[in-house]
């Protein structure tokens, strides 16, 4: 005995599966009644039922609008039928957003961090002067701040900062081995937010104590009776 029964992997794929698979079996053969009038009205039913199927659509802007498209779209082709005043198929042109450029990950010696990095290939662009000169002297500086919070600053080295700095910079930046950089005061924010430690509260535990005033009590108790008792 052989069962003619139709699986819905034989069948067409759904266009939008919200509405099921009755809706758009019902649109794919609108334009096949031949009454223009009976057409117009038998789409108008199946885009009620659309919406009584998706209520939740009601509570967006212009529904109607996105009914009649979903409609078209279901059908797989044009229908010929007359479009409520208002509503408007055409696709609205959206400006295409241009993706962020992701950080660069592969770059060396990531304990000074990526603003500090950043401060140094702005540095490096600039012309030879004063400029230049004060903008090499601020990322060293920076440079040790990052050193002095990573690690508990356990090694800043003025000689190796002058050295990262200037193989960060792609040998184009120098600081002057007399030039002292200074050391960041107190109120300078640290660079590495996970070097900061957190001081744990000791949680006291009261249990022992408990026990002893219990036990304490108890003998208290004890000694009162035998009392009575030679009495």
């Amino acid at each position: 005995m052989e069962w003619d029964i139709a699986y819905n992997t034989t069948q067409d794929e759904l266009i939008i599966s919200e509405y099921g698979r009755t809706v758009q079996v019902l649109l794919r053969k609108a334009n096949a009644i031949e009454d223009d009038a009976e057409r117009q009205a038998y789409v108008e039913r199946v885009i009620k039922l659309m919406l009584q199927m998706e209520p939740g659509i009601k509570t967006q802007e212009n529904y109607q609008e996105r009914l009649w498209k979903h409609a078209f779209i279901i059908a797989g082709e044009p229908l010929n039928v007359a479009i409520p005043e208002g509503v408007s198929l055409e696709e609205e042109e959206v400006d295409q957003i241009e993706a962020l450029p992701y950080p660069d990950n592969n770059s060396r010696m990531k304990h000074y961090g990526q603003n500090v990095q950043m401060l140094i290939k702005k540095a490096a662009e600039l012309e030879d002067g004063p400029e230049r000169d004060q903008a090499t002297y601020i990322a060293a500086y920076y440079m040790k701040i990052a050193l002095t919070s990573w690690a508990s600053g356990q090694f800043v080295n003025e000689e190796m900062i002058r050295k990262d700095l200037y193989e960060l910079s792609g040998k184009k930046l120098v600081l002057c081995p007399d030039v002292k950089i200074a050391i960041p005061g107190p109120n300078q924010p640290e660079q590495h937010q996970n070097g900061r430690k957190k001081n744990k509260k000791k949680k006291h535990n009261n249990r022992p104590n408990n026990q002893q005033n219990s036990q304490s009590a108890g003998n208290r108790n004890k000694n009162r009776r035998n009392k009575n008792r030679r009495r």
